[in-house]
C-alpha cells in the first residue's frame, strides 16, 4: 500500500521530521470508552485507502479492497493543510486545548505520519495519546525508537478494521469498532484476540464496538447494529455522541 513519503525541513545544518496536518481542534470525544471526554483533535492528511477525492472513490475500492472509499465523508487532504515539526505540533495542541491533556490523533491514517519523536513530545507535554487507526499498518514500523530500542506507542488504541483480519498489521488495540454493514464483527474473530484486556470491577471492560455505517440507510443499520449486539453481547452499538450533541 501507499504511504506518505516524509516531510523533512533544513535548519542549519540538521534536517528535521515535519508533520503535515489537516486541522487542530477543541472537542468533545464522540464515541468509545471515553465519549465526552474534553480532548484535542488532531487530524493528519491522507489515508493509504482512499485519496480523499470524489473522483477516485471507485478506483480506491478496487485497488485496496476496501469498502470505506466509497462512504468516508471525512476531509483529510493536503489542501489547507500545515507542516509542524514534533515541538511545534505538541505546543500547538497544547495552546488549543489549554488544560486539556487528552489528544486523540485521527486522519485518514495518522500511522502514515506518527512516530518516536512525535510521542516523545506528546508525553513531554503531558498528554494522555489516543489514536484511531484502521489497522492496516504497524506500530513497530511507525513508533519504533532506534535510539531508545522500544516502541514508543500511543496510550489508546481504536481500530476500526477496514480490510479483512488476513491483512491487518496492527500488533495490538485497546478499543475495536466495526462499522456494518460493510465490516462484520463474524469476520474479525481472530483479530479480536489481539485486544489489549482493561479491567473494571475485576472483570473485562467491554470494548468491543458495533457502529451504524452513517448516510442514507442509517436507520436500517442501525437495526443491524442492535440486532447483533443483542445476538453477541460481548458486543457494544457505538453512539455518535458528538453528532447528537453537534459538535466537531
Amino acid at each position: 500500500m501507499d504511504r506518505i513519503v516524509n516531510e523533512h525541513e533544513v535548519v542549519g545544518d540538521i534536517q528535521k521530521r515535519t508533520y503535515r496536518v489537516k486541522n487542530v481542534w477543541k472537542t468533545l470525544q464522540g464515541e468509545g470508552l471515553f465519549a465526552g471526554r474534553p480532548a484535542v483533535f488532531v487530524r493528519f492528511v491522507g489515508c493509504n485507502l482512499w485519496s480523499g477525492y470524489e473522483a477516485s472513490r471507485e478506483r480506491d475500492i478496487q485497488r485496496t479492497g476496501a469498502s470505506c472509499p466509497g462512504w468516508c465523508d471525512t476531509d483529510f487532504t493536503k489542501e489547507g493543510s500545515t507542516s509542524y515539526s514534533a515541538a511545534q505540533l505538541a505546543q500547538t495542541i497544547r495552546e488549543v486545548g489549554g488544560d486539556i491533556r487528552f489528544c486523540v490523533l485521527t486522519g485518514g491514517e495518522p500511522l502514515l505520519h506518527i512516530d518516536a519523536e512525535l510521542m516523545n513530545a506528546l508525553h513531554a507535554e503531558d498528554f494522555f495519546v489516543a489514536i484511531e487507526t484502521n489497522g492496516t499498518l504497524s506500530l513497530a514500523g511507525a513508533c519504533w525508537s532506534e535510539q531508545e530500542q522500544q516502541l514508543m506507542a500511543p496510550d489508546w488504541i481504536v481500530c476500526s478494521p477496514k480490510l479483512v483480519q488476513e491483512r491487518l498489521e496492527l500488533e495490538f488495540f485497546d478499543e475495536l469498532k466495526i462499522v456494518v454493514p460493510d465490516y462484520m464483527p463474524r469476520d474479525f474473530t481472530s483479530f479480536t484476540a489481539k485486544q489489549r484486556v482493561h479491567t473494571a470491577q475485576n472483570a473485562p471492560l467491554p470494548l468491543l464496538w458495533i457502529q451504524p455505517e452513517d448516510g442514507p440507510r442509517l436507520r436500517e443499520n442501525q437495526r443491524l447494529a442492535i440486532e447483533l449486539a443483542l445476538e453477541q453481547p460481548q458486543w457494544r452499538v457505538s453512539v455518535q455522541t458528538h453528532k447528537i450533541l453537534d459538535v466537531e
